[in-house]
């Protein structure tokens, strides 16, 4: 009898230790997609995005300069929070339905991962020259993904550019 549990345990756990099979068919709609690329970017991705760069350098006015680093424990959390939330972005952008299935879009994608990781790495640091890095290189891959995905910036409310992605 004590075998038969010892085995019956044993199949539960290496049962429990598999992967859960990929969704097709009917479960393959198991993300809720409700953001569309235009509300995923302005509502997650930009917000995330525009706390390391203002988060990072100076600003010199005739009254002097402003660090703009974090200057205590929340402030730097804040920061790793934000690169923690691009890390994931990058991961919902190759969600079914999001993912252009191009591989410069996977490319952008995955690198707006990095360029999260590298922004909590600055931040886990307090290093606020590398945060400055971080930033300029999230900028660096917004931009070059703009210039494929958001060919023609439209003007927001208030006179700030913004683009439509193609869908």
């Amino acid at each position: 009898m004590r075998e038969i549990f010892q085995l019956a345990v044993l199949l539960l756990i290496v049962g429990g230790c598999q992967r859960p099979p990929e969704p097709t068919g009917k479960h393959a709609e198991l993300y809720d997609l409700g953001f569309d690329m235009k509300m995923l970017m302005s509502h997650v991705i930009e917000p995330a995005a525009e706390v390391p760069w203002d988060s990072a350098g100076e600003i010199v006015t005739i009254d002097g300069t402003e660090d703009l680093a974090p200057r205590d424990e929340e402030g730097w959390h804040r920061v790793e929070a934000a690169g923690a939330t691009l890390v994931e972005t990058g991961n919902l952008l190759l969600l079914p339905r999001r993912d252009r299935g191009t591989e410069d879009w996977r490319q952008f994608s995955r690198s707006l991962s990095a360029m999260g990781h590298k922004v909590m790495s600055a931040a886990e640091a307090k290093d606020k020259d590398a945060l400055f890095q971080a930033g300029a290189d999230l900028y660096s891959v917004c931009v070059a993904c703009h210039q494929v995905y958001v060919p023609e910036p439209q003007t927001r409310p208030g006179g700030s550019a913004a683009g439509e992605t193609r869908e």
